[in-house]
């Protein structure tokens, strides 16, 4: 439109047609005004409402559980009166949407409710989060426009943030317990118990210090605990060992993350070691189920990854394996959700099955169902209780025939 007022104008100019220069120099002119409209109006609103307030519930997120949104846009106080007048009356004209990513919205988009009171307008509506990460959420966009809709602004308020999703989890803590109680009677079967049925172990932090063995941290210049086998509160690490693919990537870090938050719930204190966990984080979690412990648990698989080669996948299992392997020897109980493994892997989980408090799931997708038999077939005779699954297995019933059965193909 001002393209064509400017060639109007100036053709009017050209050929002494003052009718034609009326009509190119109202063009033009509605076209800045059009412009200075828009101008206006957003920075109107952004002085009058300067940020966005976004809470997410429940934060986090739960891969496959629905989310709620709630966006407050405010006055902001330092706003002058005639100014704040102006610009919550064109609030009143402006429409207001909000940006998620696809991971957040489940592919859909986002329908908000908007609400709007004097110096605040509310936007809330609903996410269905598909997978688990961190995901960017928005900043909300004020869409404009002046009243002949020859400009379009689209404006963002506030900032954008990232939102963790964790993984979906299986509720095993029905047989959590008697995945513990097992153990317990793998111990207690093998001989009589002693009235000091104890062992020394290094210390950890959160470790109560009732329980120091001071005669013997004295003796070795660090501090030792005492870890009852026969104690009700049996700790367990979770081994994972990540896949390369995505799909099985998810089901790997949910099978991973439900058996290690069902044994917290049971009790019982819990690790999760390896899928890229730093070593150097790795202690056990649990305080009789504490809610900050499965948190913090749930926490350290949001920004798990994909191993970048399959021998830096070996390398962890083993590092897993080294970290497990002595605190197996004092009773506790290790779980691993592996892919088939190398030889140098199976070596290194070669030690904790001497425990016979071991249990392994294999992941046997296409075309890996033969590798990973033979890995179970390598863990079985190093006093492993393993068996193979799929990424579409129902996690709960092969847990479930896992503990009843001992062993399964």
């Amino acid at each position: 439109m001002l393209s064509c007022g400017v060639v109007i104008a100036v053709l009017g100019v050209g050929l002494s047609t003052p009718i034609l220069v009326y009509i190119g120099v109202a063009m033009v002119c509605a076209v800045a005004v059009a412009y200075v409209w828009v101008l206006l109006a957003v920075d109107s609103f952004l002085r009058v409402f300067p940020r966005a307030r976004r809470d997410v519930t429940p934060h986090p997120l739960t891969a496959g559980r629905p989310g709620t949104v709630t966006v407050a846009i405010e006055a902001g106080r330092s706003s002058r009166p005639g100014r704040g007048r102006v610009g919550r009356a064109l609030a009143d004209h402006l429409d207001i949407r909000e940006q998620a990513a696809a991971e957040l919205t489940g592919g859909m988009g986002t329908k908000a409710t908007v609400t709007r009171e004097p110096g605040r307008l509310e936007l809330t509506y609903s996410l269905h989060p598909s997978r688990r990460g961190r995901w960017p959420l928005g900043p909300s966009l004020i869409h404009s426009s002046d009243p002949f809709a020859m400009f379009l602004a689209d404006t963002p308020v506030g900032e954008a943030q990232h939102v963790p999703v964790w993984p979906a989890v299986v509720d095993l803590s029905a047989t959590a317990g008697a995945l513990m109680g097992h153990a317990d009677r793998i111990v207690l079967g093998a001989r009589t118990p002693s009235p000091d049925d104890s062992s020394l172990r290094d210390y950890r932090e959160g470790d109560d210090l009732r329980r120091v063995h001071w005669p013997s941290s004295a003796r070795r210049g660090t501090m030792l605990v005492r870890s009852d086998e026969r104690a009700g509160r049996r700790p367990a690490s979770v081994i994972l060992d990540a896949p390369r693919e995505p799909v099985a990537l998810e089901w790997a870090i949910s099978a991973a993350a439900s058996i290690a938050v069902s044994v917290l719930e049971s009790g019982h204190p819990v690790r999760l070691i390896g899928g890229g966990i730093d070593p150097g984080s790795v202690r056990h979690l649990g305080d009789r189920g504490s809610a900050a412990a499965r948190i913090e648990l749930l926490d350290q698989t949001v920004d798990l990854a994909s191993p970048v080669s399959r021998a830096a996948a070996t390398a962890d299992v083993v590092r897993s394996a080294s970290l497990a392997a002595t605190d197996a020897i004092h009773g506790e109980v290790t779980v691993a959700v592996v892919n088939p493994l190398e030889k140098a892997a199976i070596d290194a989980l070669v030690p904790i099955g001497d425990s016979g408090r071991a249990w392994a799931i294999v992941r046997a997708d296409a075309p890996l169902e033969q590798d990973a038999r033979d890995t179970v077939r390598a863990l079985r005779r190093a006093g492993w209780r393993a068996a193979t699954a799929t990424s579409g297995d129902d996690l709960e019933a092969l847990w479930s025939r896992m503990l009843t059965a001992g062993e399964m193909e």
